[in-house]
């Protein structure tokens, strides 16, 4: 019983801990940039159409990757 209740403080004192640290977007933006196409990808893009769904979903993540960099970090 006592080696829980232990337990149980020193979990929160971390978690209140963690949750007090300053949140920089700078150093968020400091690791991570726009994921560009070289002309040659383009056109190999260009070339595949219809893309097959795998590629479509990373195509989006990328698009979102690239407007949330924009939106935070541009």
């Amino acid at each position: 019983m006592k080696s829980t209740i232990r337990l149980s403080l020193i979990a929160s004192a971390i978690f209140l801990n963690a949750c007090s640290l300053p949140v920089s977007v700078d150093a968020d933006c400091a690791w991570t940039k726009p994921i560009k196409f070289s002309d040659a990808t383009k056109i190999w893009l260009t070339d595949r159409i219809p893309w097959p769904e795998p590629l479509r979903d990373d195509l989006i993540k990328i698009a979102r990757h690239n407007e949330k960099f924009e939106t935070f970090c541009g």
